[in-house]
């Protein structure tokens, strides 16, 4: 494989980046403010998931302003040492050349720092020097006489802990939004041309559908089933098999139950795009598979439990704060055991709760239905008609004729919800329905000659 398409054909200013208008007119005001001299935020922060542009975004900011760019990776600089060593130094003296040698910003303009994977700072001190990074960021911010952008996926690990409540007050957030498929066959149809390739259109929206919005993971699959291709048909796409997100988590699942580093397991998770109530589940099921020492077990889900109980405050009282703590008790598990076990399961297993949601998906929306329906005639909410009213409604629609061919009418009841509430044949209710209905119009028509 030659150039990676990913960088071939990265956007070069903003007006190649697609999608996401609203965020690029805000960088581009956040720019234009700093050349002015008059920067309300000297910083921003560029949120949202893998693949959204973020990146791109920022470095075509700095080839449209005609700024250099300084790149660090929060993963590999990411403790207050280095920070203070490279961004801090940067920041005070105005701006510096490729190679590192420092100007005055008459001579030299400005310099774009851009630190990507800002998710990964982490706070405090720690022996070894992995820590303080949010801190030496802070600091950077408040002296810095150069623009500065922050990229991360997770905005709360961004944003949580005292430090970074520091950072949001700070730098403007600007959240990037996951591309739409016809956006993601855009770019896929013009790279092919660029490519003299010939695309089957089916083939191009099967690629970007399994990209999950993900423009990077699109290009990647294109390239891989395309290049030195005339002809990119959709059987092309089908033989090289799905980007299954099952699969992702499957590996990041993996990854925790098997490693017992902390670390590597925090890493799995900030890279996997995923709600954390679904990674909870995939570990809920298949850790009494891995750790068969019960005292392993008993620790494990204890993390989960509190991992829970943060997540649950997370959506009850909108403390998206406690988000990373969640995410921390869940990389716990890796460290729940004593050792790190020899054996291992032949596979892991989708979480059976969710396999049984699913099947009673139909039932459960069939119920809700008739909550709905017997609610309004009974002036309940619906839950209440639920729990209260549902249960003696069953037993009267059941046994009284009468009123279920009534109360069949007139609330529209579907085939699928009598079968809920009786065992009677549903299409005889039906019909004595429509002769109950034919009764009651003929009455209305008397009544109104």
């Amino acid at each position: 494989m030659g150039i990676p398409w990913v960088e071939k054909y990265r956007p070069r200013t903003l007006k190649d980046i697609v999608g996401n208008t609203q965020a690029i007119r805000e960088m581009l005001q956040w720019a234009e403010e700093w050349e002015k001299g008059t920067p309300k935020y000297k910083a921003l922060i560029l949120v949202g998931k893998p693949g959204c542009g973020k990146t791109s975004a920022a470095r075509a900011l700095a080839m449209d302003m005609g700024w250099g760019v300084i790149e660090l990776n929060a993963s590999d600089v990411r403790n207050e040492a280095n920070i203070k060593k490279i961004a801090m130094v940067g920041a005070v003296m105005d701006t510096f050349t490729d190679d590192g040698r420092f100007l005055s910003a008459k001579k030299g303009g400005k310099k774009l720092i851009i630190f990507d994977e800002a998710d990964n700072l982490y706070e405090g001190t720690k022996e070894g020097g992995d820590r303080g990074g949010k801190k030496a960021i802070v600091e950077t911010i408040k002296i810095t006489k150069q623009p500065i952008i922050l990229i991360g996926n997770d905005y709360y690990s961004i944003v949580s802990g005292t430090w970074g409540r520091a950072l949001r007050s700070l730098a403007k957030v600007i959240k990037f939004r996951a591309h739409t498929r016809p956006q993601i066959v855009k770019v896929l149809r013009r790279i092919c041309a660029i490519e003299n390739i010939k695309c089957d259109e089916k083939a191009l929206l099967s690629i970007a559908a399994k990209s999950g919005g993900d423009l990077r993971a699109a290009i990647n699959d294109l390239q891989a089933i395309a290049e030195g291709k005339k002809y990119l048909k959709i059987e092309d796409v089908f033989a090289a098999g799905w980007r299954d997100t099952r699969n992702e988590i499957y590996k990041t699942t993996l990854t925790i139950l098997h490693t017992v580093d902390y670390k590597t397991a925090k890493n799995s998770l900030l890279n996997l795009d995923e709600d954390p109530n679904f990674v909870m589940l995939w570990l809920e099921e298949n850790m009494p598979l891995e750790y068969t020492k019960p005292e392993d077990l008993a620790r494990g889900y204890e993390y989960l439990s509190r991992a829970d109980v943060l997540l649950g405050r997370v959506w009850r009282r909108q403390q998206y704060s406690l988000w990373s703590y969640a995410m921390d008790m869940m990389a716990a598990v890796s460290v729940a055991k004593d050792e790190k076990y020899k054996k291992h399961p032949k596979k892991y297993n989708f979480p059976s709760w969710l396999m049984e949601m699913s099947k009673s998906r139909k039932t459960r929306q069939v119920r809700d239905s008739i909550g709905i329906k017997v609610g309004k005639i009974y002036h309940t909410s619906y839950k209440r008609t639920l729990e209260d009213v549902i249960p003696y409604f069953r037993v009267i629609y059941d046994k009284n004729e009468h009123l279920r061919s009534l109360y069949t009418y007139l609330l529209h009841l579907t085939t699928e919800e009598i079968s809920q509430l009786t065992d009677e044949d549903p299409e005889k209710v039906k019909k004595d329905a429509e002769k109950v209905g034919k009764e009651i119009e003929k009455r209305g028509e008397g009544g109104s000659a």
